[in-house]
């Protein structure tokens, strides 16, 4: 795994490739935010997420993840906003379409449903740019699969009781 060197916040805003998704899910606003802590168990794609770190949630803690077709990578978080927010960066990987590489996302509760807003931003390599075309493809299936399993996921907690 190589060395990726991590964004920040404002890094984010400022990169040249980023991918946004929206999806609204069926489910308490905290039953999401709890299957955040795992992807393995809902994103589309992902083989594996394996804490890396003593602490399994949290700003700081980092786990490493490893998505089928796009390699591994190992994350920090940059923020752990309970019920609300979970942004990270990417500090290695194995993937040759980035040089830098961060994730965002952000729950809103509406009308009883939550709203998941996803954001992807990254440096792109000369490889990641000639790909850009096919990455926005998967990412627009995976978003489906994020409101599909994470959806079906969360959507099995009980309403109005905090999951443990």
């Amino acid at each position: 795994m190589r060395s990726m060197d991590p964004m920040t916040l404002a890094d984010a805003a400022a990169a040249p490739f980023r991918f946004s998704a929206a999806v609204l899910l069926d489910a308490d606003v905290h039953a999401v935010f709890e299957e955040l802590r795992d992807p393995s168990l809902w994103f589309p794609m992902m083989r594996r997420s394996v804490w890396h770190t003593g602490a399994t949630s949290g700003v700081g803690a980092e786990r490493i993840v490893d998505i089928a077709g796009f390699g591994r990578f190992h994350e920090r978080m940059l923020v752990w906003d309970q019920d609300s927010r979970v942004a990270f960066t990417m500090t290695g990987s194995t993937s040759p379409l980035s040089s830098r590489m961060f994730e965002d996302y952000r729950l809103t509760r509406v009308d009883g449903k939550t709203r998941l807003d996803w954001v992807l931003a990254a440096y792109p390599t000369a490889l990641g740019r000639v790909l850009t075309p096919m990455t926005r493809q998967a990412l627009r299936m995976m978003a489906s699969g994020i409101r599909r399993n994470l959806g079906r996921r969360a959507a099995a907690y009980p309403r109005g009781k905090q999951a443990v």
